[in-house]
């Protein structure tokens, strides 16, 4: 994130045919950190059999579903590919390709009318990493392509890379539901698969004007998420030659950001010219965002009193009446509803946040816990939908940072979103589901209650329970 001023301070694609898709990670570790993080991957032990597999159902899939939402029949392709470092490589073109070029890679090709995919390392890459029906969505990604291909729809790389995600998505309702052969409910794991969606999202600064950009990680989660909620002819709507597709993908407005990644310090004073950290910055501007809200709302915010950051080893602090130091404070993150403070463990948590994911992990985890202030406050009733409401109010409190308008300003006057923010508060949830949530929510339902907030509003937030 950035500080809001007068004057601004800012917050690969690997192949080059004509379509192509899977792209490297950009090295950012996603997994369990000192948190609990995500539960192993369901692998197997043939990736090269679920692709297979994958190609059968999404064939049967789109013969189904092209006429519903194009109107004719669906062409099945002309071949598939899978290559090694060793194998034949696939035709595409009049050019002879190289593994080199197409290597951890899976593309659609046009000119062959074939979709082609790395079994060598990029599949069996997947599977030990985000399970194997990661492999499966490649593939149905790769379909999405296909799928444009036929009915000649042309837009924005970006635009047309969202689709296919959406797509993909679609066709994984269809396994989740008990509809796909080959393919059994159980192997639906969407926390691997906002995992493996934030693996190969563009680089953090990346244009959505660039050639061969594919989405930042929530830009891709989210387009995942709308074609499995709500099905491909959903889809159908991302195309729009006439009209950019809003993403939140945004590229860095200056060198400082660029270097620093967008990134504040978390304490004052960090400069040694009095200047705020992120943590002063982030209470100020979230009691301003809630003041708001409220009186929208009708009602009077309490601002919250107090965010403490503390050390276990030599703290202690009160929550709930009770005197907590030690092990109770270890990776603590908690909103204190008698003292109306915010508590959090710096070393064990804050900092990690910040050096191993960004800024925006720890922002995102102090705003939820500023939601449930103001779900108290509001007399919301706790459970999963209350623990599912904060993560939407969080996502509204993201819009109200995210830069909007050609000199990058956000609506709030303290603070304005960096380039990879939203996925950084993704990776958060990742890597620490415990610490940054509750009740027994998924990271693909928090994902979804985040993006809902984040799209639509606050006021969508009501769909897990009444504000007020």
């Amino acid at each position: 994130m950035k500080r809001t001023s007068t004057t601004l301070i800012a917050l690969g694609l690997t192949l080059t045919l004509a379509v192509s898709c899977a792209q490297q990670a950009d090295g950012q570790f996603l997994g369990a950190g000192p948190g609990e993080g995500p539960d192993a991957p369901q692998v197997s032990d043939d990736p090269s059999a679920v692709a297979q597999r994958a190609v059968d159902d999404v064939t049967a899939f789109w013969i189904d579903t092209y006429p519903e939402v194009y109107g004719d029949d669906f062409e099945e392709l002309q071949g598939f590919y899978p290559y090694g470092p060793d194998t034949e490589m696939p035709p595409c073109g009049p050019f002879q390709i190289s593994y080199e070029e197409i290597a951890d890679n899976a593309f659609y090709c046009p000119d062959d009318d074939i979709i082609a995919w790395d079994e060598g390392r990029l599949m069996p890459a997947l599977n030990e990493e985000f399970g194997a029906f990661t492999v499966a969505i490649v593939i149905a990604h790769e379909f999405g392509h296909a799928v444009q291909a036929r009915f000649g729809t042309g837009d924005r790389t970006v635009d047309l890379e969202l689709q296919a995600d959406c797509f993909a998505g679609a066709w994984t309702q269809r396994v989740a539901n008990g509809d796909a052969d080959g393919f059994d409910p159980g192997m639906v794991d969407l926390d691997k698969t906002v995992a493996g969606m934030i693996a190969i999202r563009d680089v953090p600064g990346t244009s959505p004007d660039e050639v061969g950009a594919h989405g930042s990680g929530f830009d891709r989660v989210s387009a995942f998420q709308d074609g499995y909620q709500n099905g491909a002819a959903t889809c159908e709507a991302y195309a729009d030659e006439s009209e950019d597709r809003r993403t939140a993908e945004i590229p860095f407005q200056t060198d400082v950001e660029d270097r620093t990644g967008g990134n504040l310090p978390l304490e004052d004073d960090w400069d040694g010219q009095g200047s705020q950290g992120l943590l002063s910055l982030v209470e100020t501007d979230l009691n301003e965002y809630y003041g708001q809200l409220f009186d929208e709302l009708g009602e009077q915010f309490t601002p919250v009193g107090d965010l403490r950051v503390v050390d276990p080893d030599v703290d202690d602090v009160t929550c709930g009446g009770e005197d907590l130091s030690g092990d109770d404070l270890t990776r603590a993150a908690v909103y204190c509803v008698d003292e109306n403070v915010v508590v959090l463990d710096g070393p064990n948590l804050t900092e990690v946040m910040s050096d191993e994911i960004g800024d925006f992990a720890v922002a995102a985890e102090v705003a939820r816990l500023w939601a449930l202030a103001a779900q108290d406050q509001l007399g919301v009733a706790e459970g999963d939908d209350a623990a599912l409401q904060a993560d939407c109010l969080t996502g509204s409190w993201g819009a109200w940072t995210f830069p909007t308008g050609p000199e990058s300003q956000s609506q709030s006057g303290t603070l304005t979103m960096s380039a990879g923010d939203l996925d950084e508060g993704l990776m958060g949830f990742l890597a620490y589901p415990t610490e940054t949530g509750a009740g027994g929510a998924t990271v693909f339902d928090r994902a979804d209650a985040l993006r809902t907030g984040f799209i639509e509003g606050y006021d969508a937030c009501e769909e897990f329970g009444p504000l007020g």
